[in-house]
């Protein structure tokens, strides 16, 4: 939080008990200075814009709103100018925001204070209580005419906007996994019938499998380098008598598919050999192909009475279908 003092007047004008701030009952008798208006500097918030000037209890409930807009994490930095009854000026930087953020000038204040309250046992040498101006910051904002309670009300709202923000996030992400959930046990059920209806010759060893992947936009996230990818389409083109690893075999089951033939032209393809641990193996792709587009290789049959679950769900080359 920072902090600009500027125009700062002390009154030894003694204060009513009504003045003294209901978050320090010491009893003190200094006047109380209340706030006027405020004067927006700048703000991340788009429901405040640099240079509008508002009476103090308008820019509260407005700096409310903006505070939970934010009812997930995060917060709007607005750069504000308080102006107080009697000419000072106070100037700093609120964070609109709930989980820990801040609702407004007042809110501000108070958890200034309350930090501090929190740091005179556990850490006496805090910049607060050792620095002229950390000082002067305390003694400041104790002159400053808030309303306690209405604090105290706008944090309410904020716990109850981001518990309700949290439970709607929980109910989403629940339906989201009922959803994966459901079209997961649709895909096997699928997977199965197909498995099921394939006429694999005793001679084969391995089936020849194109597949074609997309870069996932909506579910990826680059800025957590988490990228994810979706196969659009898997076209089975070729049973295999053998199990060895060939490109000249590749290459010529890619003939059997439209999609796949123009990967048989060794100018627009690429052979990869990543037979080595954590590699993918042998496979052939396209020429610019990053994690994304064709990619053919042979998928092995490890056991001769279950040959049909190592292929998977997709399309049946005319060669394989015969």
């Amino acid at each position: 939080m920072s902090h600009s003092l500027s125009s700062q007047v002390h009154s030894t004008k003694a204060a009513s008990a009504s003045n003294v701030s209901p978050l320090h009952h010491s009893g003190s008798t200094t006047v109380k200075v209340a706030p006027r208006s405020v004067l927006v500097n700048w703000s991340e918030s788009s429901r405040l814009n640099e240079g509008e000037e508002f009476p103090f209890d308008i820019f509260e409930a407005i700096a409310l709103k903006a505070a939970l807009d934010n009812p997930l994490g995060g917060y709007d930095k607005t750069d504000i100018t308080v102006n107080f009854d009697n000419g000072h000026q106070h100037r700093c930087r609120v964070d609109l925001g709930c989980g820990g953020n801040e609702c407004g000038f007042a809110d501000h204040c108070f958890r200034v204070l309350e930090y501090a309250l929190s740091l005179e046992k556990s850490e006496p040498s805090h910049w607060y209580f050792t620095h002229a101006q950390g000082r002067e910051l305390l003694a400041l904002l104790k002159t400053y005419q808030l309303n306690r309670h209405k604090v105290a009300l706008s944090r309410s709202q904020v716990l109850a906007r981001t518990r309700l923000a949290k439970a709607q996030q929980e109910a989403e992400e629940l339906a989201k996994a009922e959803q994966r959930k459901a079209a997961h046990q649709q895909r096997v059920e699928r997977e199965k019938a197909f498995q099921a209806s394939l006429s694999i010759p005793d001679w084969a060893q391995g089936a020849i499998v194109a597949t074609y992947t997309v870069f996932d936009e909506d579910n990826s996230d680059p800025y957590a380098d988490d990228y994810r990818f979706n196969t659009e389409k898997t076209i089975v083109l070729a049973w295999s008598k053998h199990t060895r690893r060939l490109f000249p075999e590749l290459r010529k089951a890619c003939l059997n598919h439209e999609d796949t033939a123009f990967l048989a032209d060794k100018a627009q393809s690429i052979e990869h050999r990543e037979n080595y641990s954590m590699g993918a193996g042998t496979y052939l792709t396209n020429k610019d192909f990053i994690r994304c587009g064709w990619s053919v290789r042979k998928v092995r049959f490890w056991r001769e009475d279950s040959k049909a679950v190592y292929v998977p769900l997709g399309e049946l080359a005319q060669a394989v279908q015969a």
